[in-house]
């Protein structure tokens, strides 16, 4: 009998070797939860995609699972929340867990990371205790890595952006009041140091700017239209500063993950341009990191309605009024 180690180690080769020059999210997902579940013969083995600001059961092998799970919900949704491997010896001690059958007795929780960013969780269950260590999560992360080379936004409508716009609090509030904006989470990007706090970041020492990550419903609402109402929240020819907010965090940025999504980023930038006789200051690059910001600031003005705030409340109108477009 093979030691867990070294089933890993084999396991972990077989995948490598699987996966090589797929593309398809789903389709990989369902080897991955296969190979592992035929490998150690666990209760379930599966799955959940993050989608819409929930997790959405992906594919899996065992018995009927919970088709939803909300963010910070349960072993899964915590494990997204807190971006990182979730152990359970034992699940009747874990507080909010989400009990889909009675059997689950132990379980893992892997998220799966592209750019900093949680698109997905494996999520292991056994029928006895105590079944997961410190080796099972150190070969699954590896295992999720593999997976994470796949390009999980062509499973479904939804695309993501990241705006820098000065105040993060503002921001968040005024673009997800847009109708197809189907997440909000502000944070911090394009910086030179791992996981910084706010007081880090209030520094300017850090590179990184106050940024909101975004993701649509692009059959509802496109990056083009997105963008447009985004430059009415902001002034683009003022360096490091919005409203009486100044410093390199709150400078204006456009950052994607997508390359496709230049061309439109582009062109939306040049007819900005024309409007103003001065150079616009607004950062476009690729994501190189996001580090979601602490609780403290998420949905800032929603929990504190009377909050600072840079932009008018004109504008919060405007983004619940408007009526989005699509990029066809």
């Amino acid at each position: 009998m093979k030691d867990k180690e070294t089933k890993y180690q084999l396991l972990y080769k077989q995948i490598e070797s699987l996966l090589n020059g797929e593309t398809d999210a789903i389709a990989v997902m369902a080897n991955v939860a296969s190979i592992i579940h035929e490998t150690f013969h666990f209760w379930w083995t599966g799955f959940y995609r993050v989608a819409n600001a929930e997790l959405l059961l992906g594919p899996f092998q065992g018995p009927v699972a919970c088709m939803h799970i909300p963010y910070g919900k349960g072993v899964c949704g915590t494990a997204w929340k807190e971006a990182h491997t979730i152990v359970v010896p034992d699940v009747e001690q874990f507080p909010g867990h989400i009990a889909c059958s009675s059997q689950s007795r132990s379980e893992i929780v892997v998220p799966v990371f592209q750019n900093n960013i949680i698109v997905a969780v494996l999520d292991i269950d056994s029928c006895d205790l105590n079944t997961f260590d410190s080796i099972d999560a150190l070969w699954l992360e590896r295992i999720n890595t593999l997976v994470a080379k796949t390009d999980f936004h062509t499973t479904t409508h939804e695309k993501e952006i990241y705006l820098a716009a000065g105040c993060f609090w503002g921001a968040e509030k005024f673009l997800k009041l847009i109708k197809g904006v189907t997440f909000s989470e502000v944070g911090f990007a394009n910086g030179n140091i791992d996981n910084p706090t706010y007081e880090e970041v209030y520094t300017d020492q850090t590179g990184f700017a106050e940024t909101v990550h975004l993701r649509y419903n692009s059959t509802i609402v496109g990056l083009r239209f997105l963008l447009e109402m985004y430059f009415k929240a902001i002034d683009p020819t003022s360096l490091n500063k919005q409203g009486e907010d100044e410093g390199t965090r709150y400078r204006t940025g456009i950052y994607y993950t997508d390359p496709a999504d230049r061309n439109i980023i582009d062109l939306v930038v040049s007819k900005e341009a024309e409007k103003h006789g001065l150079p616009l200051q607004v950062e476009v690059m690729p994501l190189q990191n996001f580090f979601r910001a602490d609780e403290f600031h998420q949905d800032y003005l929603d929990k504190n309605p009377s909050g600072y705030c840079h932009l008018p409340i004109a504008l919060f109108e405007l983004a619940n009024n408007s009526k989005p477009k699509t990029d066809h």
